[in-house]
């Protein structure tokens, strides 16, 4: 019906019957239905029927609502089977909601259809208008990998091979490098195929001189340009040339897709700001940028170009030769931070908004805010880099070795070139790989019991396969947190799943049935399974680094690029080679057993680790100058240079006359220094008595102290005879209350006799009773006088008052 009458005449139709059907259905549950059918049979024969006819419909319109579509519609046979299902059967009224409401926008013109051309634009938007901090992070929209002209394979377990088709600025030709080499593990990876050349590399003379720097062109005056073909590139590359530095920014999408898209690539000169489109179909001509990215006289200046190095090898095909990592300069500048935001402020005075971050960058075409925040990564960049290599050369000591800290953001920025993209291995078996199982409960406190565990693995290793399945990411399909909690429930109904899941995506959504499967299988499979505890043992090294180290490798750089090679770590195996290699001590004698470096187990850290074993203290070294080890304490001869390698002193020039001391073991801490300096006896606290004061006071008169003869120690021997003094005579004070209370409990037993006279009590000069002074401890406080009225709270109290009820709201229970 075609007319504005007969859709007028349908739409009354139809409600009329939407209306009548759910007044019947109102009245239907209103009625005992379970009571009909037990007295009358033909009502459960009719109830049948009609259940039968409504299921029947049900599944007929949710096939004809979904054909064409990526949802699946639910399988109904019974009453239950539709509270299963339910969101599934929502799922789908959405998607036909949503589908009239873009008919009715493209029928009234508020939208036009998009063209094929423009299937990746999102969806009509005024673009100042700010955008929703979900509608700039969470975009629908279709993935524009599939149009790449070689489509991603996240099932491909063969070592990646650089994507290079030619060898710009080449030492070593493009066949050399492309070379199949072993890995740690005994697998075959590819060599870098720019090593030699950033090894071999330096900054050109600009680097090492200080200039004013060069102030940036007005942000708010200026724009960047925005580059999505190939003729556009062209004409990049050609003013890129003429560059000496450029500053180089990537944007990042890692939800839906398994491995991650670079989505942009922001380019800027001193005079120039380029956006470029990586997302279109032939993103691996953009190679032709090596010309500049790997010609060592342009400096490219980067922020944290850890990612950012692994990604343009991976997606482009791009390296870098000559890169400055602003990063490692402001650490080593010691600055507060080191993010880029703070760069920003400090030198630019600009704010970001953090918030794009996190956006979805696939959108086509860009909204003017997070046009603008991909374009102020890279536009002051250059500006902060002179600043930076500045106060570098201005703190640089070149009269020491590594002093020179321009060289050590070169070195360390070699490293972050040298690095290398390895494929994302999975073995569901022992579960290693950088997302694995092992790694994953390595890192948690939790523990599972047999079937939990079953469960634990079954679902992550179906959280895996469905991710490269669908091109998506881990954590879109399935949480790592909604990961323990389906192993620590084990649901078997849809609906207690999708519970434990949050956030639920609409790939979960659409696979959780055969997560069901994978569940009760797993479950039943784990009643004889292994435990926990047997498959989380400590392994080798081998395995705890396909555990949780990064898929990200880096070559051991020869020659002189010392920092480069600092800056990567150390493989496990080589530190344990090192270690079993080394001589063993006899320093603790046969403290150690024999079977130590059998035993020796080694952290499993990915970063480096540093062992200083013992020297080899045998006891031939001994023999050799005249000692007998068995005798006990000897008498060492000690260079007068000599000082303990952590003892504190003043800032002197030393002396040659300086002596160290070693205290003999074995002597009273009480022992006078003098009868050591002289041989003498130690006098122990039994010759001295029974402790009276005449002891302490003729140590006191007995106490020596022996005076170095340099005058550098006068104020440390002063300080010691002092704290001395002191300590004897608080022990002198503590003696003398002793002697009273000795004397007083002598009078008490005597009866109050002194001199075996009776002691006459002073009336008129004793302290009142009833009127006394309030005491004092030791501390200053008030102590608690005695109270007379004591004992009277001992008597029986009375009864508690009654609360009477206030007005208010009352409450009357039944029975």
């Amino acid at each position: 019906m075609t007319t504005e009458r007969g859709f007028r005449e349908l739409k009354s139709e139809v409600s009329a019957a939407l209306v009548k059907t759910t007044r019947t259905v109102g009245q239907i549950a209103s009625e005992d239905l379970a009571f009909q059918r037990s007295i009358n049979p033909e009502v459960d024969r009719l109830l049948d029927q009609q259940n039968k006819r409504l299921l029947s419909l049900v599944r007929n319109l949710n096939k004809t609502a979904t054909g064409g579509s990526e949802n699946v519609p639910p399988t109904l046979h019974n009453a239950e089977s539709v509270d299963d299902g339910w969101r599934g059967i929502v799922d789908i009224l959405d998607n036909l909601l949503e589908k009239a409401d873009a008919c009715l926008d493209e029928f009234t013109g508020v939208v036009k259809k998009l063209t094929p051309g423009h299937q990746f634009e999102a969806p009509a938007a005024d673009p100042k208008k700010p955008l929703s901090k979900r509608e700039y992070r969470y975009q629908n929209l279709p993935k524009p990998q599939r149009l790449f002209r070689k489509v991603p394979n996240n099932n491909d377990n063969t070592p990646f091979k650089p994507l290079l088709h030619s060898k710009p600025n080449a030492v070593v030709p493009l066949e050399e490098s492309l070379v199949s080499a072993p890995a740690q593990d005994g697998s075959m990876h590819y060599n870098h195929p720019y090593q030699q050349e950033i090894i071999q590399s330096e900054y050109p003379h600009s680097a090492y001189v200080q200039n004013d720097p060069i102030t940036y062109q007005p942000f708010e005056s200026t724009t960047a340009t925005w580059v999505d073909t190939p003729e556009a590139v062209q004409e990049m590359l050609r003013d890129l040339k003429s560059a000496t530095e450029i500053a180089v920014d990537l944007e990042h999408h890692d939800v839906h897709s398994y491995v991650g898209l670079v989505s942009l690539m922001q380019i800027s000169t001193r005079e120039k700001d380029w956006i470029v489109n990586t997302l279109v179909p032939w993103r691996e001509d953009l190679q032709v940028l090596n010309e500049v990215f790997t010609n060592p006289r342009i400096i490219k200046v980067l922020h944290g170009s850890t990612s950012d190095i692994v990604w343009l090898q991976r997606d482009l095909g791009l390296y870098i030769v000559g890169l400055f990592d602003t990063y490692h300069a402001s650490r080593l500048l010691g600055y507060p931070k080191h993010g880029l935001a703070y760069l920003l402020h400090r030198f630019a005075n600009y704010e970001t908004d953090k918030r794009y971050q996190m956006a979805d960058w696939r959108m086509r075409p860009l909204p003017e805010q997070m046009y603008d925040y991909a374009r102020s990564d890279t536009h002051f960049l250059l500006y902060i880099f002179d600043n930076l290599r500045n106060e570098l050369l201005t703190r640089s000591d070149t009269t020491v070795p590594n002093g020179n800290l321009v060289d050590n953001v070169r070195d360390l920025s070699k490293g972050e070139a040298l690095q290398r993209y390895e494929r994302q291995f999975y073995d569901a078996e022992i579960g290693s790989g950088q997302f694995g199982w092992y790694g994953m409960l390595g890192r948690s406190s939790g523990q599972l019991n047999r079937e939990q565990f079953a469960v634990f693995r079954a679902v992550h290793e179906w959280r895996d396969k469905t991710a490269r399945q669908q091109d998506e990411s881990l954590f879109h399909i399935l949480s790592n947190q909604s990961v323990f909690a389906i192993a620590r429930e084990m649901p078997t109904r849809l609906p207690d799943l999708l519970g434990y899941c949050h956030p639920i995506s609409t790939s979960m959504k659409k696979a959780a049935p055969k997560l069901i499967g994978v569940i009760q299988q797993a479950k039943a499979a784990g009643l004889n399974g292994p435990e926990m505890k047997e498959l989380m043992k400590p392994r080798g090294h081998a395995h705890m680094q396909d555990g949780i180290a990064p898929t990200i490798s880096t070559p051991q750089a020869t020659g002189h690029v010392s920092a480069a090679n600092r800056a990567v770590s150390v493989p496990s195996n080589a530190r344990s080679d090192a270690l079993a290699n080394l001589p063993m001590s006899q320093f603790w004698g046969s403290t150690i057993g024999g079977g130590f470096k059998e035993n020796l187990k080694l952290p499993a850290t990915s970063g480096p680790y540093l062992a200083i074993p013992l020297p080899p203290l045998t006891a031939e070294v001994f023999e050799k100058q005249g000692f007998d080890i068995s005798s006990g304490p000897v008498h060492v001869p000690i260079d007068p240079g000599a000082r303990a390698e952590h003892q504190y002193t003043k800032k002197r020039k030393p002396r040659e006359d300086d002596v160290f001391i070693v205290k003999e073991p074995g002597g009273s801490k009480r022992q006078k220094v003098s009868e050591i300096q002289d041989g003498a006896e130690p006098v122990l606290a039994s010759d001295k008595g029974v402790g009276g004061s005449n002891n302490v006071e003729g140590e006191l008169e007995q106490m020596e102290i022996p005076l170095r003869d340099t005058e550098d120690d006068h104020e440390a021997q002063e300080r010691v005879r002092r704290k001395q003094e002191r300590k004897l005579e608080k022990k002198l004070k503590k003696q003398q209350r002793k002697d009273e209370e000795l004397r007083g409990n002598a009078i008490n037993q005597n009866g109050g006799m002194t001199n075996g006279e009776p002691e006459v009590f002073d009336y008129e000069n004793a302290p009142s009773v009833l009127h006394a002074r309030q005491e004092k401890d030791r501390g200053g406080k008030a102590t608690k006088g005695i109270d007379p009225y004591a004992k009277s709270l001992n008597a029986p109290k009375g009864m508690r008052k009654v609360q009477k009820e206030g007005p208010g709201r009352s409450i009357t229970y039944k029975s």
